[in-house]
């Protein structure tokens, strides 16, 4: 790990507040390969991530993306996999946070509204001025971008106007 561990462990513990540690083990069950566990309070033993749920695996795969995108641009396919509706608008906060102070512009796809209305209020509680919906569409054999900011999202969002 880097200096970044703390930005890693932070998206973790959006999904299991009382994990305490990460670390990347090899096991003859795993082939050689690393594989992550971690420590959670109240348990004796680590725990493999993947026992946690598919949402801990996205997290983890996800934010440590970001952290090794310093300078550069982050590509997330479909968001909201394995992420529960609820936890998505701390996700998306600490993805602004992190993302404006490593220098990372990101950019993520989803067909879910939940994600659209996680992403507003992340983007609403951080006063982001950056932060943008783009709506793709095939029009006349091309692809037509619609634009919305943090305030026409709001009133997407608010009014339930389709965005996607």
């Amino acid at each position: 790990m880097t200096k970044f561990e703390a930005d890693v462990l932070a998206a973790l513990r959006l999904l299991a507040p009382g994990l305490v540690d990460l670390t990347f083990v090899s096991t003859p069950l795993s082939g050689g390969e690393r594989i992550p566990i971690v420590k959670i309070i109240d348990s004796d033993e680590p725990l493999p991530l993947h026992s946690l749920g598919d949402g801990m695996l996205r997290a983890l795969g996800i934010s440590l993306a970001l952290v090794n995108a310093k300078d550069g641009i982050l590509l997330i396919d479909e968001f909201e996999n394995g992420l529960y509706y609820t936890v998505q608008p701390e996700l998306w906060q600490l993805i602004f946070q992190v993302a404006q102070r490593l220098n990372v512009q990101v950019f993520a796809t989803t067909h879910s509204w939940d994600c659209i209305e996680a992403f507003q209020k992340a983007d609403k509680r951080g006063h982001q001025e950056d932060g943008l919906l783009i709506r793709l569409e095939s029009k006349q054999g091309g692809i037509i971008p619609t634009l919305f900011d943090e305030r026409q999202l709001g009133i997407a969002t608010r009014e339930q106007i389709e965005v996607r």
